[in-house]
């Protein structure tokens, strides 16, 4: 090869460089970035990857409105393979057992809720009663999973949240059907974002723009399976209406459970975990500063619970194992650190397994979040900061 060539060999290589390496940076920066899909009145739908993110302003009817042109093919899809294919055809569960309990739960739902499932319907083109059943479509379930790190447990002082949510049923062909929904209601409300089901008004995972974050677990194995369906404890109002852990403390402690839950919940400072039973509440104080997990059972020594026979959903296992992470990443929690712990299985000393359908982290002095769903989503960043409404 003469010199020359090697020159121009050698010019063209660089240009390459220049031409590739910021496209593939692109590629990356599109991959993790908001995709707007479509948009109607002050509402928009956008993909990351493959991950669904709803951004709703306005009344709330006016969110339910947007929510319901906005993913209308993808309702009457989850309606389809749902309620008629899953509970009707396949369990023999009636169409009129469906639709009397939801409408009972639906009549008891404050205004603001009422008119987000009014609003969904009014655009989505499926009937009142018919919305009304999908969003009560069962998303709590035996087998989940908290942990929160803080103080000396973090990298940088400040609080690093997971959850995972676990099933143990097919329940889990459906769920591609969750999205990220962000409202940002007019009414003065905080603006609230729920990683949950399609036209789902329950948030068992969410945050708000207060960075107030909150998961729930099921607690029956402890708490029992008694149900009140005249009790309406619908935990998504404490993180519209309430600004600080403290007034969270205050609301929790003013209302009846309609089912035994473990109801976990953070700030950037610390995190605070709640055993609640339909007959009782107690506050589950941390047996480390700065470290708190939480699966199904409940481990205040006030209740005077003997050891779980069987360890069901292995809830104690799970924990143990979180509280064993807990000590072998001290120091060193952070998003990434959280993601590696919510992946790691029980095998190998993890809380997560075939049975785990979702994964969350979230930095709640960052108002960010990580979602993860295991066989269709890889963790995705979702920046709340750009979905909340700007004047918060």
């Amino acid at each position: 090869m003469t010199k020359a060539s090697a020159v121009r060999q050698l010019a063209l290589i660089i240009l390459a460089c220049f031409l590739i390496i910021p496209c593939m940076a692109r590629a990356l920066e599109d991959n993790c970035s908001l995709v707007l899909l479509s948009q109607y009145e002050d509402g928009k739908l956008y993909r990351i990857d493959n991950l669904l993110v709803l951004q709703l302003s306005g009344s709330y009817r006016e969110m339910g409105r947007q929510e319901g042109y906005l993913l209308k093919d993808q309702i009457h899809d989850y309606y389809n393979d749902s309620v008629i294919n899953y509970f009707i055809r396949e369990n023999n569960m009636s169409y009129e057992r469906l639709a009397l309990d939801s409408l009972e739960r639906f009549n008891h739902y404050p205004k603001r809720f009422r008119d987000i499932i009014s609003g969904i319907s009014e655009t989505s083109g499926l009937s009142l009663v018919n919305v009304t059943i999908l969003s009560r479509v069962p998303y709590i379930a035996p087998g989940c999973s908290a942990v929160y790190a803080w103080k000396d447990y973090s990298r940088d002082g400040l609080t690093i949240a997971g959850r995972n949510l676990d099933f143990y049923s097919p329940m889990e062909d459906f769920i591609n059907y969750t999205i990220v929904c962000v409202y940002n209601p007019t009414d003065g409300s905080h603006s609230v974002a729920s990683v949950c089901r399609l036209t789902q008004l329950e948030i068992h995972t969410g945050m708000n723009d207060q960075g107030i974050f909150l998961e729930a677990n099921d607690g029956s194995s402890s708490g029992g399976s008694i149900f009140f369906p005249n009790r309406i404890t619908y935990l998504g109002s404490f993180l519209f209406d309430y600004s600080t852990l403290d007034q969270l403390d205050a609301a929790i402690h003013s209302s009846n459970i309609d089912w035994a839950t473990l109801l976990n919940v953070a700030d950037d400072r610390e995190a605070r975990s709640y055993e609640w039973a339909t007959f009782d509440l107690k506050r589950a104080m941390p047996i480390r500063d700065g470290f708190l997990a939480s699966t199904n059972h409940f481990v205040n020594p006030e209740w005077g619970i003997a050891h779980l026979q069987g360890d069901p959903y292995n809830t104690t296992l799970r924990r143990d194992n979180l509280l064993d992470m807990g000590e072998r990443y001290r120091g060193k929690f952070d998003a990434r650190v959280m993601m590696s712990v919510l992946d790691t299985d029980t095998k190998n000393g993890g809380p997560s397994g075939d049975f785990t359908r979702l994964k969350v982290v979230a930095v709640p002095g960052e108002k960010e979040l990580w979602v993860k769903i295991p066989k269709y989503q890889n963790w995705t960043e979702v920046d709340l900061m750009d979905l909340f409404r700007s004047e918060q």
